[in-house]
């Protein structure tokens, strides 16, 4: 499906408005059509020795009565063409968001936030324009020419060749205006977005800004792209005073007044017809003024129809399986079987995970380590779905998690992540995210349990209380107990904790730690830290580097074989002598 039928989909899928503004659009312009009937009767009844005012008191009578009607379709269809402008703005904004919801963790990792917030915003609003009062516009515009046409060929077909004759001067300056005004609409989207984006990404890293005193730089920086901006907007006014479609139409209004002033003269046209056909000719100034107009705004929300389309169409989805199969949530194992994965796609050089074989017995604590960059997060987001391995497979119970239902996967793993990120909602809201009908008492415990109740309750507003933007009025050790509190209250069945207490003091730590091995009982946990005495507990040692499995075992096992995970300790302890593979 193309972006243009995808967009008339959406328009004519409000049958029942559409047909409403398509009936009251037929009124107005019949009403604005036969008027200048009723005109020229008047000065036709006028031009007579023997005028009768009864005819005459009639005829205005009837503009009346038609300006009355002409006024109230108007209202109508104006109320009801705003109305169809927002529900398909409202429907196209609802897909779109989905789909961006939707999307593949990949996708989002390379596409700029800046821009989705244009396309959902900026681009969404100029197809609304194109709607309301674009469509009205256009539909307006083309009864008319019919309507008006259609009764002057009906007055005096000879005067309407004049017209006819103008006809090609119209298309070559509709279709240049047109063909000009295309490639600035998308180059305007285009750079809006950009704004768009670089507005965003300063106002997130404003700290980073202030504290490398970089303001005036961003400033300037931003000043050239709103210059490029007003640039093209200049350019667009420009094309746009260059449709010449209203002089033209203004000549040909003063050529058939001075031809028909000819044609009564001669006794071939009554006063009456001509002025009918004169004020005939004037209805057709609002539609070619309206034709220039919509061409402007369809260009400009066909743009934006299209950049919606486009990002909405990108096929970058983690696909539901046609049949998902719903996993209880009990581990018995979990198998990596030759895993490899690559951020720039199968045909990538440069491995994040490369041939990773592994299993993991359920209800057991999984310690990953290895340098910056080894894969340690990348192990976990395959384990969530949030990629798919480019080769190999995940299995859970002998149950590939290709075909799991991605939703129930995933509500069974809890996850702390070293940066944590918090919505601009109430404590208590960001705790129960992730189970929303959770009480008051185990939200509460789940606080209690992270460590986080006492300084909860140190706020005035208690678990009511407001966070800011991504939880920026909380401390850095704060956030991440509201996010543990917020992984123990979903119980899940797999725990993956990123380096969750690395922001947090050693004393918080310790109590975190206490209350965490006791959350860690009867499920299976994956943590990625560096930190000596979370390591050594663990049952299971993973050591990562560049993306391959170095080594896996105890502490015990790992101590006397791998150099990796040695140089972890070393500089703490003196370690026993290292043992070579074979040696007794």
């Amino acid at each position: 499906m193309s972006y243009k039928k995808w967009f008339l989909k959406h328009i004519l899928k409000e049958k029942l408005l559409t047909s409403i503004l398509l009936l009251f659009l037929i009124i107005f312009i019949g009403t604005v059509s036969i008027t200048p009937l009723f005109i020229g009767d008047i000065f036709g009844e006028l031009a007579k020795p023997d005028r009768s005012f009864q005819i005459i008191l009639r005829s205005t009578l009837f503009i009346a009565v038609a300006g009355f009607i002409r006024a109230a379709a108007d209202f109508i269809q104006s109320y009801v063409n705003e109305v169809l402008a927002h529900k398909v703005t409202k429907n196209v904004t609802e897909e779109f968001y989905d789909d961006m919801l939707e999307k593949s963790q990949e996708f989002h990792d390379r596409v700029r936030i800046g821009d989705i917030m244009a396309r959902a915003t900026y681009d969404t609003r100029q197809m609304n324009i194109f709607i309301a009062p674009g469509i009205k516009f256009l539909f307006e515009a083309s009864f008319t020419l019919i309507f008006s046409v259609c009764l002057m060929l009906w007055i005096s077909p000879k005067l309407t060749l004049l017209l006819l004759a103008a006809l090609p001067f119209y298309v070559i300056t509709i279709y240049d205006y047109n063909r000009k005004l295309r490639p600035i609409s998308k180059a305007q989207m285009e750079q809006n977005s950009l704004l768009n984006a670089r507005l965003q990404e300063s106002i997130t890293g404003i700290r980073v800004i202030r504290t490398f005193v970089k303001e005036d730089e961003e400033i300037k920086e931003f000043d050239i792209e709103t210059d490029k901006l007003r640039d093209i907007n200049t350019k667009r006014g420009i094309i746009s005073a260059k449709y010449y479609a209203v002089a033209i139409t203004v000549l040909i209004i003063a050529l058939s007044f001075l031809w028909g002033a000819f044609e009564v003269t001669a006794g071939n046209l009554t006063i009456d017809d001509l002025v009918t056909y004169v004020f005939l000719m004037m209805t057709l100034m609002m539609p070619t003024w309206q034709f220039g107009w919509t061409i402007t705004q369809f260009q400009i929300g066909m743009a934006a129809a299209k950049r919606i389309y486009e990002m909405k169409e990108r096929e970058e989805y983690v696909p539901e399986p046609s049949s998902p199969i719903d996993w209880s949530g009990k581990i018995n194992t979990i198998n990596f079987n030759q895993v490899s994965f690559s951020y720039n796609g199968k045909s990538s050089r440069k491995r994040a995970l490369d041939n990773i074989n592994l299993e993991i017995p359920g209800e057991s604590t999984v310690a990953i380590i290895g340098n910056p960059g080894s894969g340690k997060s990348t192990l976990m987001k395959l384990l969530m779905r949030l990629y798919d391995p480019n080769e190999g497979t995940i299995v859970i119970n002998e149950i590939n998690i290709r075909d799991m239902c991605i939703a129930n996967l995933r509500e069974h793993i809890g996850v702390i992540e070293q940066e944590v990120f918090l919505f601009s909602k109430t404590i208590k809201d960001n705790i129960a995210y992730g189970k929303p009908d959770a009480t008051q008492e185990e939200i509460i415990n789940a606080a209690k349990l992270a460590h986080a109740h006492d300084f909860i309750m140190s706020f005035e507003g208690g678990y009511n209380s407001i966070v800011g933007e991504r939880g920026i009025t909380l401390s850095g050790g704060q956030k991440q107990r509201i996010s543990i509190a917020r992984a123990i209250l979903v119980d899940p069945s797999i725990l993956v904790l990123d380096d969750a207490s690395s922001a947090i003091d050693a004393e918080t730590e310790r109590k975190i730690q206490t209350a965490i091995a006791n959350v860690l009982r009867n499920r299976t946990t994956f943590i990625i830290t560096h930190r000596l005495a979370t390591i050594k507990n663990a049952d299971l040692i993973i050591v990562l580097r560049n993306g391959q499995l170095m080594d896996k075992g105890t502490h015990d096992e790992l101590i006397l074989r791998n150099i990796d995970y040695r140089r972890l300790f070393e500089r703490f302890s003196e370690l026993p002598p290292i043992k070579i593979r074979g040696d007794s």
